[in-house]
């Protein structure tokens, strides 16, 4: 499905992939997914992509994590089922799991006219964007602590790569996320600071009314109801099967949060880099993703033409 984007932006594509209702995405398949989309975005295959997902439980480790970040040995928390990956990114240590706003976008920043740092900071307005529909003040943009921040709990992590002037990895926002899992570790390397999300927020009575652009507005242009049609509305859960909470996908409450966050930092992200067309697709299952991985992996490979 493809939508003008009341944003402008000459023609540019957005095209959103949405992993997040269908199934918790193992964090190595999500970063086959990223490689394939920047082969294929560098190679002139694919648009920009904006990749929304969930993991199952994970740390990710980049390029500034030590050993000393995580507070309880890595042996035990493998123990507990949680995965641990070095990732190519900036920043320090993380946690990915359930009822997280995992975005990825793949993007051509020198298209959108953009430098690293102000990429970075798009990423960090369109957070705060998203957190102020659910009557949420926050900011970004804070020195030596990149990322988004309600008071000094932490709401929202970024880390990104760039290379040859396409961007892969991205950020992370809490909606409904088990925060307990952070307690192993020291967030991004902040020992001295909460970590929060959207659900917390509201449950703590932190929360205004809602903002002017967000749930009760319309997304690109189309009613909320209409949704739906982007692929950003709700899936049932893999399988069908129920998990301990930490385990579970988005349900209830937490599904619909979830869908107005997406929708949300979508509207966002798209209007701040001022694309003209957001097309969104919706990927089904594992196996559909292997397929999606494969077609990115043929487009990103030169032609025979080309290769003469």
């Amino acid at each position: 499905m493809v939508v003008a984007c009341p944003a402008g932006g000459g023609g540019r594509l957005l095209r959103v992939l949405n992993l997040g209702w269908s199934q918790l995405v193992p964090y190595a398949a999500g970063l086959q997914l990223q490689e394939a989309l920047y082969g294929a975005r560098r190679a002139g295959g694919a648009p920009d992509t904006l990749v929304l997902l969930q993991h199952s439980p994970v740390y990710t480790i980049g390029k500034r994590g030590r050993d000393s970040d995580f507070r309880v040995p890595v042996e035990e928390l493998r123990a507990r089922g949680i995965e641990i990956h070095h990732a190519p990114r900036g920043g320090e240590v993380t946690f990915h799991g359930p009822r997280q706003l995992v975005a990825y976008p793949v993007v051509d920043v020198r298209d959108a006219k953009l430098g690293a740092r102000a990429f970075v900071e798009a990423l960090e307005d369109s957070i705060v964007d998203t957190v102020a529909a659910f009557g949420i003040s926050a900011r970004g943009r804070v020195a030596g602590a990149t990322g988004v921040w309600v008071g000094e709990r932490k709401i929202a992590a970024i880390g990104v790569k760039l290379s040859h002037g396409v961007s892969s990895h991205g950020l992370a926002l809490n909606v409904d996320t088990d925060l307990s899992a952070f307690g192993d570790i020291i967030p991004c390397g902040i020992a001295d600071k909460d970590v929060t999300s959207i659900a917390a927020e509201l449950a703590a009575g932190r929360a205004a009314s809602p903002s002017a652009n967000g749930l009760a507005t319309s997304l690109l242009g189309l009613e909320r109801e209409a949704a739906g049609g982007m692929g950003l509305r709700g899936a049932p859960v893999l399988g069908g099967h129920v998990h301990a909470r930490e385990h579970v996908l988005c349900v209830g409450d937490a599904a619909r949060m979830y869908e107005d966050a997406a929708a949300a930092f979508v509207r966002s992200f798209a209007s701040r880099l001022r694309y003209g067309r957001v097309e969104a697709v919706d990927v089904g299952g594992a196996g559909a993703l292997d397929v999606h991985v494969a077609q990115l992996l043929r487009s990103s490979q030169p032609s025979s033409d080309a290769a003469s």
